[in-house]
């Protein structure tokens, strides 16, 4: 105990040179614990990206096959392929009808994967409303009676784009916020079990037709003639476009409405409406975790090698390089912390040694008489100790509010570095982008299909918060310090003869 006091004194004693060694250490400590709050932070926020990117993967007609139907399609002559399709069963109907969709049953077998959290089924078509009249097709020009202003064909003013999935909650509109429900409730999976015939409808065009929640409305199946060519859709709620996606963006600026007029059925409704029972557009799954993304593409890649029609026949896309395009300015921010960090504890030993070196060497005579008087090693080195204690734990105290200071603009000043150096780099990968735009689409969680991907991405923010791992973390840095100053002492004590130190007096 009196060693210690005699450290604490001795601190006291030289404080001109003890506070130019906790300024050093002052420093360097707030950089260090910056960049360690920095790191924490980008593999926090790497964590959180993972929960909304790269944990989504759609099963799906691969692009490559499309393109082969495309061609086989545009080389055969109109007439004949009509022939043709005259003499086809019921089965040859269905098989040609279906050749660019992916049956359910495959659909269901991958969402068996211990690495699929949920999954979806969706088929999109259009189909024919015989009493209901379009809002998309009539523009502002044709209301008025102005130039160009022909009706359309009343094929094409009662086709409308039909979304079938297995609960209406869960569509990707819905979801990520492009649309919301004003009326009335959505469809349930039950609907989608038991193919009770209800639709959501556009809030514009159910008012342009008198539509409100339990209204009818008759709608026309594909391929059927007689008595069973109609289905009854009750109206069970109407939603209203918030934003405008894909749906809308190609359309004629004057649209009377740009918001669409897409409606939305249970899948099992739209696959009687379709006529093509058992098959849908593509599967969409949710896996556990951004990590599961390569297991589940290996499975996808065993599954379909069986058989080379379907290695070549289907395809699955995934978000994971959204992920990784996301996450790599993270990943450079925690890469360049370590080694700030690792570069920073070095100058704290460094500084502690060499000051250490220089105090204990210009107290040699104050070690030769404590040891003349009879302290043991252990007592001087319980002194030096304490000194040393005292130095590192005022600059870690002092770094620590100084880091919390500094941090969040370390922080956002590396990911600007890291952001700038992507975007240099963005210009050479779009030259590569698909010269077809309906062969690039995008990921049906994004809201859209058959279409250019979209430009924006989720913007990646920094958020540097203090946290309360981090005073451990300054603890352990300020223990390692104290250590590794000890050591000098350690050294002059062992190698210290108290007669020869006098002698020299």
């Amino acid at each position: 105990m009196r060693s210690i006091k005699r450290g604490l004194r001795s601190f006291v004693r030289h404080p001109l040179a003890n506070l130019v060694v906790v300024l050093l250490l002052f420093v360097c400590l707030t950089f260090s614990l910056s960049m360690l709050s920095v790191k924490m932070a980008a593999d926090s926020q790497v964590e959180e990206v993972k929960k909304s990117v790269g944990n989504y993967a759609e099963l799906r007609v691969s692009s490559q096959y499309q393109m082969q139907v495309f061609e086989e399609q545009r080389e055969q002559d109109p007439a004949k392929r009509q022939a043709e399709a005259r003499k086809m069963s019921e089965e040859e109907l269905l098989s040609e009808r279906t050749r660019l969709m992916v049956p359910e049953e495959l659909v269901d077998d991958f969402s068996r994967q211990p690495e699929v959290a949920s999954y979806d089924k969706v088929l999109e078509t259009r189909v024919t409303l015989p009493g209901v009249e379009s809002t998309e097709l009539a523009s502002a020009l044709s209301m008025r009676g102005g130039p160009g202003s022909e009706s359309a064909s009343p094929s094409q003013s009662n086709s409308f784009l039909f979304e079938g999935n297995t609960d209406g909650a869960s569509a990707a509109d819905f979801l990520r916020g492009a649309k919301i429900l004003v009326e009335g409730s959505f469809y349930t999976y039950q609907d989608y079990l038991q193919a009770n015939p209800v639709v959501l409808v556009e809030k514009t065009l159910a008012e342009e037709n008198g539509l409100q929640v339990g209204d009818t409305i008759t709608a026309k199946i594909t391929g059927a003639e007689g008595r069973g060519s109609e289905m009854e859709l009750t109206v069970k709620g109407i939603y209203e476009t918030v934003e405008v996606g894909q749906e809308g963006a190609t359309r004629d600026p004057m649209a009377f409405n740009p918001a669409g007029s897409k409606f939305y059925v249970p899948l099992s409704v739209l696959q009687a409406l379709n006529n093509t029972p058992g098959y849908v557009e593509l599967g969409c799954y949710y896996l556990d975790s951004a990590d599961s993304s390569f297991a589940v593409q290996k499975y996808f890649q065993e599954m379909v090698s069986d058989a080379s029609e379907e290695g070549n026949r289907y395809e699955l896309a995934t978000d994971y390089s959204d992920f990784e395009a996301i996450s790599d300015p993270l990943h450079k921010v925690a890469r360049t912390s370590v080694i700030g960090l690792a570069g920073a504890l070095a100058a704290c030993a460094l500084i502690i040694v060499l000051a250490m070196a220089i105090i204990v060497g210009g107290r040699a005579r104050e070690l030769g008489v404590l040891k003349a008087i009879g302290a043991t090693d252990r007592q001087v080195l319980l002194q030096y100790a304490a000194e040393i204690t005292c130095i590192c734990l005022a600059a870690v105290i002092l770094a620590t509010g100084a880091s919390a200071a500094v941090s969040q603009r370390l922080g956002d000043w590396l990911l600007q570095e890291g952001a700038a150096a992507e975007q240099a780099v963005q210009p050479s990968q779009a030259q590569g982008m698909p010269a077809m735009r309906f062969m690039s689409r995008n990921l049906y969680k994004e809201g859209g299909r058959f279409s250019l991907p979209g430009s924006r991405r989720q913007e990646v923010e920094l958020d540097v918060v203090y946290r309360g791992g981090l005073l451990a973390y300054g603890v352990l840095i300020l223990l390692g310090i104290s250590l590794l100053g000890t050591a000098v002492p350690v050294a002059w004590i062992n190698r210290l003869r108290p007669a020869r130190v006098l002698a020299m007096e």
